[in-house]
């Protein structure tokens, strides 16, 4: 027979192990909430520039497969609102930012069920996310921080 000790430390280590199988199994089997939070995240800057990305905090703010609502005009100059990835900006930046803490108003994350976080998530639909007329292009302004 086992000494107590040894006993009640062999029950612990089962009910741990019991309790970390169960959360992980909740958390991966369960059925995801569409309204729920996505991976992707809004940053609405002082400027008024909206950039989409995946953000990291460490060692600080980062955004990752960056995006950015482009404002355009139509024939009609009536503003139209698309998304356009930041690599594709005429001035060749590399696809992720720092932006300055100081300049972010707020950011969110995007619900599953948003067109935008849809669009990211199955990228043909990014077509019709995007601004048809390049006339009156107003892109991101410079807010983010070199390195």
């Amino acid at each position: 027979m086992l000494p107590k000790k040894l006993l009640i430390i062999l029950i612990l280590i089962v009910i741990v192990i019991l309790a970390v199988g169960i959360w992980f199994g909740s958390q991966f089997l369960a059925k995801q909430n569409p309204a729920g939070p996505s991976e992707y995240v809004a940053v609405y800057m002082a400027t008024g520039d909206i950039y989409y990305g995946k953000l990291s905090w460490f060692p600080k703010m980062k955004l990752r497969n960056v995006w950015f609502l482009q404002r355009t005009l139509d024939k009609n100059n009536q503003p139209q609102l698309g998304i356009a990835p930041l690599s594709t900006a005429f001035w060749g930046p590399v696809d992720e930012i720092y932006p300055n803490e100081k300049q972010v108003i707020f950011w969110t994350y995007l619900r599953r069920d948003s067109q935008v976080a849809k669009a990211f998530a199955n990228p043909s639909l990014l077509q019709q996310l995007q601004p048809q007329a390049p006339a009156g292009v107003q892109g991101p302004a410079a807010t983010s921080t070199p390195r």
